[in-house]
């Protein structure tokens, strides 16, 4: 697997080519993440009533600390500023954001130890993105909110670009978790699992814990299998995300490869376009089939 860190945007097509070869991206200091990182900030620092935001945990117990930052959460998923704070990040990575579409822009926040468990968007294990979506020309963008540490951080298996994993992609149904969530407090986890998982062990030999400074952007494919690392330090890590799709790549029928997913079909209807806001709409794109049979 290969990691670049880059200083200058670069077009769609580099891009596409690059992260559907299993590369990585790390685009250095983007202004208008700092500018977001400073509003993120201010808006935890007051919901924690004035506590550092990745040690409030040590003065909250669970319930309140759940409560003040899934406020905050909900907040900043449902503010169009934040959001459109992000867009102009992409646009400074060299993102055409007139030919993408994007899904959400949730703020995803991982406690430290267990005592603080409970929260919808907290850690999240083994995938690849395109398990749950499959959708192989679909981008990943990931930026913490505050410094990072090995173990305070994202982790990827270059080992499993190419090889699979046995997972459960034929039998998970994003209705069964939207049923679930249903059911479940606001910004607090759902029984049901968001994503399909791995059905084997994943081997964690040559796992790679990725790590960026706060105004950093990672960019990365939706078929590299990841995990948020175990936090095993002593403050709560945060970060937001998005997934983008690029006409150009639909287009073009540009895809990374598809050597596992099971699922179908692709889910366009989760992104919309990010200038006019209306759905995405594919009727000619050939995914790429996964051979495998089912396990």
């Amino acid at each position: 697997m290969k990691l670049s860190y880059l200083t200058q945007p670069m077009c769609d097509q580099e891009r596409s080519e690059r992260l559907f070869s299993g590369e990585l991206l790390i685009y250095r200091q983007i202004p208008a993440m700092l500018e977001l990182i400073e509003q993120a900030d201010a808006r935890l620092r007051t919901a924690l009533g004035g506590l550092e935001p990745d040690t409030a945990q040590h003065h909250l117990g669970r319930d309140e600390f759940l409560d003040r930052t899934g406020q905050v959460q909900t907040a900043f998923r449902k503010d169009p500023a934040m959001r459109a704070l992000f867009f102009d990040v992409l646009k400074q990575c060299g993102v055409d954001i007139s030919r993408t579409s994007y899904d959400h822009f949730p703020m995803r926040i991982v406690p430290f130890a267990n005592s603080h468990d409970g929260a919808q968007r907290a850690a999240i294990g083994h995938h690849r993105d395109s398990w749950g979506s499959n959708i192989h020309c679909q981008q990943n963008w990931w930026a913490p909110l505050y410094t990072l540490e090995p173990q305070r951080s994202i982790t990827f298996y270059p080992a499993y670009w190419h090889q699979p994993l046995a997972n459960n992609t034929a039998q998970w149904r994003f209705s069964d978790y939207l049923a679930s969530r249903k059911q479940s407090e606001s910004e607090r986890a759902v029984e049901y699992p968001s994503a399909p998982g791995p059905a084997e062990p994943v081997d964690e030999s040559e796992a790679v814990q990725i790590m960026l400074n706060p105004g950093d952007v990672l960019n990365f494919a939706s078929a590299h299998l990841h995990a948020s690392a175990v936090n095993t330090t002593d403050k709560t890590r945060f970060s937001v995300e998005m997934r983008t799709i690029s006409d150009h790549d639909l287009q073009s029928e540009r895809f990374a490869p598809n050597v596992d997913n099971l699922g179908e079909p692709p889910m366009y209807a989760w992104f919309k376009s990010i200038t006019t806001l209306q759905p995405l709409v594919v009727t000619e794109a050939r995914e790429p089939v996964c051979q495998i049979e089912p396990h």
